[in-house]
């Protein structure tokens, strides 16, 4: 995978990060950038509920140039507006008692934003927390992805293949599950059962790693514990997103780097789940991820036209980078474009959402009428 890649749109992320868990600091500088799915109307997040299946189309992402989108200046410059820091401040100085006051809720959503924020030192602590949570709510979508991709993620003896199957048969028709699964699996060194869930996950009809009710259940918990609904709770609700655990791609990008064409069954899998990878539009990790290994097996059947097909989707991917880092930058200057941007992560994911908004910073630096980098909140 390109370490020059990195995700877009979450410079206000780590800025969220740094007030959040700093206390009565207010971030001023040195924004940092870093890597981070039924199609239906855009909803807000306060009207937003749990969402059902998402279906993907154009894996493809859109081509803006970059040239054509107006550049602002570092994102950095919004923290000395006097409304904004102050907002800022204020959340500062009481996100411990909001916290706290989830945790004395009990509805679904703020028992489940919980752990989603109140990440404890211990990672198994975390999973046995998420498994009781799967357990009281056996329906909820989100609780048994999130519990697998934990699993996937450490190596907690708490795991074991009757946890991750009880999340599974959640949604075993989702492919983002039957990955974790396969993942699992694979960091179990279990290959005959993770190609099993490979070939599963290749032909699965729908790919949702539920970020939108991520989003949304954060959101909805923060407002139930008294938070105020101006920039430091979206603030929040981003920068809270920014530190949830992302998909660990490295048992599976080993496997597929040691197999060769003398294992043709296997490197063929390799192969269909890079490509269902590029096409789930599960998020820009994903369909980086995809690419490289399908450059990776591509290579090994010596497939130069292939190569170079993938070769120019990852061109076109770097140029999305861009042309987002450049969107998000007009977009986070504006409460309601950031209010919009995060209702369509809801609705259509990472991927929608970005292709979304550098559309509209195309058609905002058009419009000779407005300043599309002044501060408005």
């Amino acid at each position: 995978m390109k370490q020059k890649f990195v995700f877009v749109g979450t410079a206000l992320l780590v800025v969220a990060l740094f007030f959040i868990f700093n206390k009565n600091k207010t971030p001023t500088a040195n924004v940092l950038q870093v890597k981070t799915d039924d199609e239906r109307q855009p909803s807000t997040l306060q009207n937003y509920q749990y969402s059902q299946t998402i279906n993907q189309t154009d894996s493809a992402p859109k081509n803006i140039p970059p040239q054509e989108m107006v550049h602002c200046n570092g994102i950095a410059e919004m923290f000395t507006d006097p409304i904004i820091e102050d907002s800022v401040n204020q959340y500062s100085a009481n996100q411990y008692s909001i916290f706290d006051n989830i945790k004395q809720q009990q509805t679904q959503q703020a028992r489940i934003a919980s752990v989603f924020i109140n990440r404890n030192k211990s990672i198994e602590v975390d999973i046995e927390n998420l498994d009781k949570l799967t357990q009281t709510y056996p329906s909820n979508k989100l609780l048994a992805f999130n519990l697998m991709l934990l699993c996937s993620n450490s190596t907690a003896t708490v795991c074991d293949e009757v946890m991750m199957q009880r999340a599974l048969n959640t949604d075993n028709q989702n492919g983002a599950l039957l990955l974790q699964m396969a993942l699992y699996q694979l960091k179990s060194a279990n290959i005959e059962k993770a190609k099993t869930s490979l070939t599963q996950f290749t032909h699965s009809q729908r790919y949702n790693e539920y970020s939108g009710d991520y989003f949304s259940t954060v959101d909805l918990a923060l407002k139930e514990a008294g938070a105020n609904d101006d920039f430091s709770l979206k603030i929040a609700v981003l920068g809270i997103a920014a530190t949830r655990y992302k998909t660990n791609y490295a048992p599976l990008a080993k496997l597929c780097k040691k197999t060769d064409t003398d294992n043709a069954v296997l490197l063929n899998i390799c192969l269909e789940t890079s490509e269902k990878l590029i096409e789930s539009k599960g998020g820009l990790l994903t369909h980086q991820m995809g690419l490289s290994m399908q450059k990776n097996v591509l290579e090994k059947y010596d497939d130069s036209e292939g190569v170079a097909e993938n070769a120019s989707a990852q061109k076109a991917l770097d140029t999305f980078n861009e042309e987002a880092n450049i969107a998000m930058n007009m977009v986070l200057r504006s409460r309601k474009r950031t209010e919009y941007w995060l209702s369509l992560n809801v609705d259509y994911g990472e991927m929608g959402a970005f292709e979304y908004i550098i559309d509209q910073a195309k058609q905002t630096s058009e419009n000779n009428q407005q300043d599309p980098c002044a501060i408005n909140w």
